[in-house]
C-alpha cells in the first residue's frame, strides 16, 4: 500500500438502515481489498477509498462531492429504507515523516503510519460517530414525541397514549439499542487493535475525540427515560383495560340475574 504525500478527507453518511454488502460486492467485485460480513473495503488510488458498513453506514476518502454523490447513487439499490435527509461527518488526517507518531491537533490527526489497517480504524471511527448521530437523532425525536403525551397528561389529567403507540416507542427503542450493541464498538476495542500496540493507541485517540463513549451513554440514558415513561403508560393502560372488562363481566352478570328473574314471571 503506497503512503499518501498529502493529507486525506474523510467523509462518512449514513444513508439507509442497511446495505446488502453480499449484493454489491457481487455487482462491484473490482478494487475491493477487504469483505466481511459487516463491511467492505476498497482502493481506487492511492488517496482514493470507500467503506461500507452492513447497518447503512458509508465513508469516503478523498472524493469531491459529485464522486460521493455518484458513488451513493450506486449504493442506493442495495439498502433498505434509504434515509432522504443524510446524516454527514468530516474529519482530515495528515501524514507525518515521525514513524510511531498519533497526535490529534485542533483540525487534523497526524500519523507516523498509514497503512489499510490504519486507514480501516480511522473509517471505522468516523462510521460510528455518524451512526451515533443518527441513533442520537432518533432518540431526541422519540423523546419529544412523548413529551407531547405527557404534556397532554398534565394539562387535561388523562391518557391520549394508546397501548398500540406505546409498543411501537418500544420497539423503535429497542431497535435502537439492538443496532448499538450489534454493529457499534463503543464499549470495547475491535480485534483489530488487540494485538497491534499502534492501533490500539489509534483506536483511544479516535474514540476519544470524537467522544463515542460518551455520546452512547447520553443516547442510552435517553432511551432508558423513554422506556419509563413507557412502562407508565403500559401499566395505566393495562389497568384500565382490566376495569373494563371487570365491569363487562358486572354487566353480564346482572344481565343474566335480570333475565333469570325475568323468566320466573
Amino acid at each position: 500500500m503506497n503512503t499518501p504525500n498529502t493529507g486525506l478527507n474523510y467523509a462518512g453518511f449514513c444513508i439507509a438502515d442497511k446495505i446488502d454488502l453480499t449484493a454489491y460486492k457481487h455487482q462491484f467485485p473490482d478494487m475491493l481489498v477487504m469483505a466481511t460480513s459487516k463491511e467492505l473495503y476498497y482502493q481506487f488510488s492511492t488517496t482514493k477509498y470507500l467503506y461500507l458498513l452492513s447497518y447503512g453506514v458509508v465513508v469516503f476518502s478523498d472524493m469531491g462531492v459529485a464522486e460521493i454523490a455518484s458513488q451513493i447513487e450506486k449504493i442506493k439499490p442495495f439498502t433498505s429504507n434509504t434515509k432522504q435527509s443524510l446524516k454527514e461527518d468530516e474529519f482530515k488526517v495528515k501524514v507525518s515523516e515521525e514513524s510511531n507518531i498519533i497526535e490529534m491537533t485542533f483540525d487534523a490527526l497526524s500519523l507516523g503510519r498509514f497503512d489499510h489497517a490504519v486507514n480501516k480504524m480511522i473509517m471505522m471511527h468516523l462510521a460510528q460517530s455518524v451512526a451515533l448521530d443518527f441513533y442520537n437523532g432518533m432518540s431526541q425525536s422519540l423523546l419529544s414525541e412523548l413529551k407531547e403525551y405527557t404534556q397532554y397528561m398534565e394539562i387535561h389529567g388523562k391518557v391520549k397514549l394508546s397501548h398500540k403507540k406505546a409498543m411501537k416507542f418500544i420497539g423503535k427503542s429497542l431497535n435502537a439499542k439492538n443496532g448499538i450493541a450489534e454493529n457499534l464498538y463503543i464499549l470495547d476495542s475491535p480485534e483489530t487493535a488487540w494485538e497491534d500496540e499502534y492501533l490500539d493507541r489509534l483506536h483511544t485517540i479516535l474514540a476519544k475525540h470524537f467522544e463515542l463513549v460518551q455520546r452512547y451513554r447520553e443516547i442510552d440514558s435517553t432511551l432508558k427515560i423513554i422506556e419509563d415513561n413507557l412502562e407508565v403508560y403500559i401499566s395505566y393502560n393495562n389497568h384500565r383495560e382490566s376495569s373494563r372488562l371487570e365491569w363487562i363481566i358486572i354487566i353480564l352478570i346482572i344481565i343474566e340475574v335480570i333475565d333469570t328473574f325475568a323468566s320466573k314471571f
